[in-house]
C-alpha cells in the first residue's frame, strides 16, 4: 500500500479527497495523483495484496460474488454512485475527508499556550521564558514548581525543536 505522506495534505484537499486512516496499518489517500488517484487505483492495488475476498469481507458482504453482484447491478441499471463505494471504503477504514484529516493534524501541533502532558498525567504548557525560547511550564498544583519555568525542562528557540527535546509529552486535546 502507498502511504499518505502529510505533507502532501493541501494538494489532497484541494483534490476533495480521502484518507483512509487503517488500512492494515498504513493510512492511504485517495484522489491524490502521487499516491492514488482514483478509488480503482486503490482497489487494484488492496485487491493484489490482500485479495478480493478480504475487500468484499471488509466492505460487508459476505464473499466476493455478492458484492460484486451488488455493484454490477447497480451499475447495469444506472444506480452506481462512486459515493457508494466512497463511503463502504471509508465505513471499513476509518475514513474521513481530506478536510478533517487536516484539521486533526493541526490539532497534534504545538502552539503557545497550549497543555501538554507526559505518560504520568503531569502537565505542563508552553510558554515563552525571559530570553525569548519556548519552555514548558509547570502548572501541576500539586508540585512544588508548579508555575514556574523549570530548570529540569528543555528549552529551544522554535516549538518543533521543544517537541523533539520533550518528546514524551503529548498535546492534551480536549474533546
Amino acid at each position: 500500500m502507498k502511504q499518505f505522506n502529510k505533507k502532501h495534505i493541501k494538494d489532497l484537499q484541494e483534490a476533495e479527497g480521502i484518507v483512509l486512516q487503517n488500512v492494515s496499518g498504513y493510512t492511504v489517500a485517495i484522489y491524490l495523483d502521487s499516491e492514488y488517484p482514483d478509488v480503482a487505483s486503490f482497489l487494484s492495488d488492496y485487491i493484489a495484496r490482500y485479495g478480493i475476498k478480504d475487500l468484499s469481507r471488509r466492505l460487508g458482504y459476505g464473499n466476493p460474488t455478492e458484492m460484486l453482484k451488488e455493484l454490477l447491478e447497480k451499475a447495469d441499471n444506472c444506480l452506481f454512485m462512486m459515493t457508494d463505494i466512497e463511503t463502504k471504503l471509508m465505513n471499513a477504514f476509518d475514513g474521513i475527508s481530506a478536510a478533517d484529516y487536516a484539521k486533526k493534524l493541526e490539532e497534534k501541533q504545538w502552539h503557545l499556550g497550549d497543555v501538554v502532558e507526559e505518560n504520568g498525567g503531569h502537565r505542563a504548557m508552553i510558554v515563552k521564558d525571559n530570553e525569548g525560547d519556548y519552555v514548558l511550564m509547570d502548572i501541576d498544583p500539586d508540585c512544588a514548581n508548579a508555575f514556574q519555568v523549570s530548570e529540569f525542562f528543555e528549552c529551544s528557540d522554535s516549538l518543533k525543536g521543544l517537541r523533539k527535546l520533550s518528546c514524551k509529552w503529548q498535546k492534551v486535546v480536549e474533546d
